[in-house]
């Protein structure tokens, strides 16, 4: 769930998603929003088995020892129950607080080395090359010393890094099956360079989705959700080359946003587009295209509730339905 929704309909959520019998629930935390580290407090404390994922937090916005701080308390919340998310953060949003370095690897790599360290419960003294630790030692026991955190990253070096240090990956929204294949390429990569195998690792997909019978409905829908993301991705870079959008259409995308043109903005975003990047359709529609992603090699698919949707309807159809009828 992303931050447009109120805190309330995230537990509500949470409780309704275990309770149909899914995995987990996942929260975002998108810049300028609701943020998702309220959000998995909350859901902790209101579900009893469901596992809860946070994607993801930066490296930026908070030092190793507070994401440390707050990972931890997070995972005593739960009993165990949390997985966590760190990526190197919107570059556009990092721009907005004057906080991106342009060193989103080394740094993520530093902050994770950092943060596995903190969690430990051991007293730290670290220094590199973006952060400092003094003395540093948690004043409550950590109930696991290795929570596993999974890394978010897009391009090639970041998806290698992920199977390097990461105990799994989180992909980006848009991706689709073409995707999920090259991203467990690079994953490989990464992994066979400090010789691990990937037999435990997860691989995580947030896809936006709308279930409507009707589907032109379902598609303006969608596109309402995509004009926050589709301007801010990157031009060319492997997300949207796998899902056929060209340098030349994000830039102009950007370009329309910039200047608040609405209406140019939903001409540039075509259906085409849409049904490409989100699950739209109805029920057979979106199985199928959820088949897909898991053949394709993705093991956890998180629904990501369109705004305009309803997400416990949702919750309870793919509870109820879809993994009846999925492999």
């Amino acid at each position: 769930m992303t931050g447009v929704f109120p805190v309330s309909e995230a537990v509500e959520l949470a409780k309704v998603a275990e309770k149909s019998g899914l995995g987990s629930v996942w929260f975002a935390e998108d810049y300028f929003f609701r943020g998702g580290i309220p959000y998995m407090a909350a859901a902790a404390m209101a579900t009893e088995k469901l596992r809860i994922g946070l994607g993801v937090v930066n490296p930026y916005s908070r030092h190793p020892a507070l994401i440390a701080m707050e990972f931890a308390t997070l995972d005593e919340m739960s009993n165990m129950r949390t997985v966590f998310g760190i990526g190197s953060g919107v570059p556009f949003w990092m721009d907005q607080m004057g906080i991106y370095d342009k060193k989103p690897l080394s740094r993520t790599r530093a902050c994770v080395n950092l943060v596995r360290k903190i969690m430990t419960g051991e007293n730290v003294n670290h220094e590199d090359k973006f952060f400092s630790a003094k003395d540093i030692k948690l004043v409550f026991e950590p109930v696991r010393k290795s929570a596993p955190i999974y890394l978010a990253f897009e391009g090639t070096q970041g998806l290698a890094l992920s199977g390097e240090i990461g105990d799994g990956v989180i992909l980006s929204i848009f991706c689709n099956p073409s995707y999920v294949k090259f991203a467990w390429d690079r994953v490989a990569v990464g992994a066979k360079k400090v010789g691990k195998s990937l037999d435990d690792y997860e691989m995580v997909a947030y896809m936006p989705m709308v279930i409507n019978d009707d589907l032109d409905k379902a598609i303006n829908t969608a596109r309402e959700f995509t004009k926050l993301y589709l301007p801010h991705s990157q031009p060319g870079g492997p997300l949207m080359a796998h899902a056929g959008v060209k340098s030349e259409d994000t830039h102009s995308m950007s370009k329309a946003a910039e200047k608040g043109d609405d209406a140019l903005l939903s001409e540039l975003i075509t259906d085409d587009m849409v049904k490409e990047l989100c699950l739209v359709g109805d029920k057979e529609a979106c199985i199928k295209k959820l088949q897909q992603m898991i053949d394709a090699g993705v093991n956890t698919i998180v629904a990501f509730p369109v705004p305009g949707t309803e997400p416990i309807d949702n919750a309870k159809i793919l509870g109820t339905e879809f993994t009846h009828q999925m492999k």
